[in-house]
């Protein structure tokens, strides 16, 4: 097992400017990551180069960059707006091109998984099997062009606001998840990111969610909160009992990276120290490969 991140974990600062991939790629390059998680979500900034007519040569230099400091890509993350309610605007022309772009991109790094999240049909209430069915519609043709281009989609288990109005969101609960995963019949390339941050929002039940996914499991979002916001913060910094989390990725069998996405942990400190959080993330990210490899040891 690799430790990577996010290429977000640089990017974060006060207000809502953002700190170029370039950035964090070097950051982390320098504090001894080799392999990171491509953050696409950057194609939400109106001033992306990812939204540009040389979006291609853009990628390939950011293939460029890792390759010079010896880093690998191992996954990403694909941009995401509310599919349902934007469903026929501008807007959603303009996402599913962002997404477009971004599958290519995860091909192009060298990239095996994009991760994604499912959404919700709000207006049919608590029958979700109106979201399911709209998320294998929808979800359908990405997959087809991940298939074409050798990579995959990994679904991410979501969360539910604990604020008003409380609704339920499908794929908060795993097995929802699970369902909508198996409903594709490829496993080859539609599988699961599990959001440790996200499932402690649902209670948490690390072992018994990540032994029910068991192979499906492609891909992590390695992150702490406190049981009440999505606060992407360092592992040991929230409440998650992680020598149990590690036990429960053990016995799931999962083969791939641990990878952090922790953007908020570092947001406030100045860019010349954001280091201070890299640093931070590898001690901590290589106690929690030796609690796997611990329990990895006793199956």
């Amino acid at each position: 097992m690799d430790l990577s991140t996010s290429t977000n974990i640089c990017a974060f600062q006060r207000g809502r400017s953002r700190l170029p991939v370039e950035f964090s790629i070097e950051v982390c390059a320098k504090a001894g990551y080799k392999v990171l998680d491509v953050n696409f979500c950057m194609a939400m900034n109106p001033e992306s180069p990812l939204r540009g007519p040389e979006w291609k040569a853009y990628i390939r230099s950011i293939g460029d960059l890792a390759n010079r400091f010896g880093i690998r890509f191992n996954q990403s993350h694909l941009p995401y707006y509310d599919v349902d309610k934007e469903k026929g605007t501008e807007k959603a022309s303009l996402m599913e091109e962002l997404i477009r772009r971004s599958l290519i991109g995860t091909a192009m790094l060298g990239a095996r998984w994009a991760v994604t999240h499912p959404f919700t049909v709000y207006g049919a209430g608590h029958d979700l099997s109106v979201s399911r069915q709209a998320n294998l519609d929808y979800y359908g043709k990405h997959a087809e062009l991940a298939r074409s281009l050798g990579i995959g989609i990994a679904l991410e288990n979501d969360f539910e606001y604990q604020s008003d109005p409380k609704q339920r969101i499908y794929c908060a609960n795993v097995y929802e998840l699970i369902d909508l995963c198996d409903a594709f019949d490829d496993s080859e390339h539609v599988g699961v990111c599990y959001d440790f941050g996200h499932a402690n929002l649902t209670g948490g039940f690390h072992r018994q969610n990540m032994n029910a996914i068991g192979k499906r499991l492609k891909a992590i979002h390695v992150q702490d909160n406190h049981g009440k916001e999505d606060e992407h913060l360092l592992p040991f910094f929230g409440s998650i009992d992680w020598p149990d989390a590690m036990r429960g990725l053990a016995e799931s069998g999962y083969a791939g990276d641990l990878t952090f996405e922790i953007q908020e942990f570092g947001r406030y400190l100045p860019q010349d120290l954001k280091y201070l959080a890299v640093e931070n993330s590898i001690i901590v990210g290589k106690r929690l490969i030796s609690l796997y490899e611990e329990e990895k040891n006793k199956l």
